[in-house]
């Protein structure tokens, strides 16, 4: 080779060039095209296409721009690009289920989505700009889209109170506190009660040893071959507070004897005055008399029993208190007589009333229960049970502990266990790389892992403690909603910041009335000044809507309201010294400022303006398609034959102007009417006055009065 042709490239270096070159220039062009062919550019497009071919263009595209759009919230860590391809979520016009995603418009909520984005509610990858990476889980994002089965989990995470707007998260939330699992959880949000199960210190004295079996096995949950669950043989939809436990025949044993060995002090003998005894004794209708004595005092306000109608067996009655159907063939009887007496005596926090009891109805009612509340047949499957052994009760008493009873029951002498089941509070936020799924054949997705952990515990863990429940699907939906609900406190997030706390109001008077309040349990059934329950109506504001001696007879001898109710308030015996304590307590203190008693229509209003009342309630407005007034009339509202006696003229008053300002729920409807009108509605409903019925079944302890 010459020193001309040194230096100079080879023909297959020239090649090798040319070849580069070109694979380089077709690079430079892929990228353009492979920029312009993009998810998100797709959707820009298409979205214009869609605008165009509609009447209100320019709407649509006022706000629109061909580049991504982003929201960014650095408070909560937070960049959504999701309306890069929703271009049309904000716009109210296309909000027709005719128009397709991703283009349809959010349903209205109280957020805007300009300000919020879609991450916080819906999560995913608000980063992404492509569907895949966005909504689903990938090599770098384990926390896919939310269905929108469960979206109502993304307002629990804010709002810790219960939201008229989501039911099933509601729902989710009440079946948590229902199913006690903070007794073994910690759960955000959810503090522990003071009693969760049943004192079991005396529980030897209460039930035997072959009921605790019985029960042990078949936690009053039976479930036939359809699926169908029964409690005690009857149809019930509600999953039982005590769960069902995997069992071994020798843990069964040994938990029944350990537990009947439980007796504490021995239940004394309750010695009825002996001629209450000598005379119902003699009666043929000793029995019958205390069914409609249990009925007149409306213990299944608390209580449901089964009842047969049609050939067909259901239970009715109220869910505070246990099941007695089957109460008598459960408990000693000895035991029921003290119990109904004084049931703090056992159980402190239990929150069954204490009645004010005479001898005559306690003896009538607890025949009752021991005669025809009964099922020779309920302990007929249970194995003969010898008496315990020292080596038994011992064995009994380690599994209590090893299993977690003591987690939701006190026995005197064992310590609750700590954590005894993981930490819920941060559920909804976990990754499926923190999930075991063990042999479960489900997806790999959160929301199968809660809900086959519910299901079937075991399949997930082998060793697992936790109790297998069988829940409806609607019901496991709602666990599963409020179960994602709790996120716990990222700390790469500010969402802490947004949350709104649950109003946890607290109504605890003291003095007299403080001590009847928690002797009849009055805060189990009524709210005071939003605490207490929702069974019975509110009283917060009873000062200035009820009359002092309508008050009076009624909490000696409570009457019906409301025909059109199931559960009434039960006669407690009360004696006319706790009646007018708790009439001048709720009169006195639980007052409306809206309620003004000056300017009220006096006693003897002229008949003339009553007859005019009389005609605007009949004829104008037709209050009786709601309201009864003798014989006639609807059921909606509140019978009003004895309002006169009932209600101050001045509540009356206030009502009829607005009675959602009393009110905010109520069905009552809002009526323009006239302050003349007011003014002749309220004379007339004064004049309806009845005498106080007298009370049944006024027998031969009746001038007893209660002993206590």
């Amino acid at each position: 080779m010459n020193h001309e042709e040194m230096g100079k490239p080879s023909a297959r270096l020239r090649f090798a060039f040319a070849i580069s070159s070109v694979l380089f220039v077709l690079a430079l062009a892929i990228s353009p095209v492979k920029d312009l062919l993009q998810e998100w550019k797709r959707y820009k497009r298409e979205y214009v296409r869609f605008a165009q071919n509609r009447p209100d263009t320019k709407r649509l595209l006022a706000d629109y721009h061909p580049g991504i759009d982003q929201i960014w919230i650095p408070s909560l860590n937070v960049v959504d690009r999701c309306t890069t391809c929703h271009s049309g979520i904000s716009e109210p016009a296309v909000l027709a289920p005719s128009v397709t995603q991703p283009f349809r418009a959010h349903p209205v909520i109280p957020h805007r989505t300009k300000e919020w984005g879609c991450v916080v509610c819906h999560r995913g990858q608000g980063l992404a700009t492509e569907v895949k990476e966005a909504h689903q889980t990938t090599l770098a994002w384990e926390q896919p889209l939310l269905s929108v089965q469960y979206i109502q989990a993304s307002c629990g995470v804010c709002h810790r109170n219960d939201l008229s707007d989501t039911p099933r998260l509601n729902r989710g939330r009440e079946l948590l506190v229902h199913l006690n699992c903070v007794g073994c959880h910690r759960l955000e949000g959810i503090e522990r009660p003071a009693m969760i199960g049943p004192d079991l210190t005396q529980v030897g004295n209460k039930v035997s040893r072959e009921w605790i079996y019985k029960w042990l096995k078949e936690p009053r949950t039976l479930t036939d071959s359809n699926g169908n669950v029964t409690v005690d043989g009857y149809e019930n939809e509600e999953e039982p507070r005590m769960p069902q436990f995997r069992l071994t025949e020798p843990e069964l044993r040994g938990l029944a004897s350990f537990l009947s060995s439980l007796k504490g002090q021995p239940v004394e003998t309750y010695k009825f005055d002996p001629r209450v005894v000598g005379a119902w004794e003699k009666k043929p209708d000793l029995v019958q008399q205390g069914e409609v004595r249990f009925r007149q005092m409306f213990c299944t306000t608390c209580h449901s029993i089964a009842v047969t109608r049609a050939g067909e067996t259901k239970l009715i009655g109220g869910d505070i208190g246990p099941e007695l159907s089957k109460a008598g063939s459960k408990v000693n009887p000895d035991w029921l007589v003290a119990w109904l007496r004084n049931p703090q005596a056992f159980q402190p926090h239990s929150l069954m009333p204490r009645y004010q009891w005479s001898d005559e109805d306690l003896f009538l009612v607890t025949r009752y229960i021991q005669t025809s509340l009964t099922d020779t047949d309920l302990l007929g499957t249970v194995p003969k049970l010898d008496p315990p052994s020292p080596d038994e009760i011992q064995f009994g008493r380690r599994l209590f502990q090893e299993k977690g009873c003591a987690s939701c029951h006190v026995i005197k002498g064992i310590k609750p266990p700590t954590d005894f089941g993981p930490d819920l509070s941060s559920m909804g936020s976990k990754t499926v790389s923190q999930l075991l799924f063990g042999d479960a054949k489900v997806p790999h997705t959160l929301i199968a892992y809660i809900q086959q952990k519910i299901a079937d515990p075991v399949s997930v863990n082998p060793v697992a403690r936790m109790p297998q429940y069988h829940l409806k699907p609607t019901d496991l939906a709602a666990l599963t909603t409020a179960l994602l609900s709790l996120t716990g406190e990222r700390p790469d997030s500010g969402i802490g910041t947004l949350r709104v706390p649950a109003n946890n109001p607290e109504f605890h008077p003291a003095g007299a009335f403080g001590e009847l309040y928690e002797r009849y349990k009055c805060y189990v059934y009524h709210r005071f000044n939003g605490y207490g329950g929702t069974l019975a109506p509110d009283l917060s504001l009873e000062g200035s809507r009820a009359q002092r001696p309508w008050l009076i007879s009624f909490l000696k001898n409570p009457q019906t309201l409301r025909p059109s109710l199931t559960f009434r308030m039960p006669q407690f015996n009360m004696t006319d010294q706790e009646a007018g304590i708790l009439a001048d307590y709720l009169g006195m203190v639980m007052q409306s400022r809206s309620v003004s008693f000056a300017g009220t229509p006096p006693a003897d209003a002229s008949p003339q303006l009553a007859s005019l009342g009389k005609q605007l309630y009949e004829v104008k407005y037709q209050c009786q398609s709601c309201h009864t007034i003798g014989s006639a009339g609807g059921y909606v509202g509140p019978n009003l034959n004895n309002v006169g006696n009932w209600m101050n003229s001045a509540w009356i008053k206030a009502w009829l102007k607005n009675p959602q300002a009393l009110v905010p729920d109520t069905l009552e409807p809002r009526r323009d009417f006239t302050d003349q009108e007011i003014e002749a509605i309220t004379a007339y409903l004064m004049t309806l006055k009845q005498n106080p019925p007298a009370r049944k079944l006024a027998g031969i302890a009746g001038a007893q009065g209660g002993r206590p």
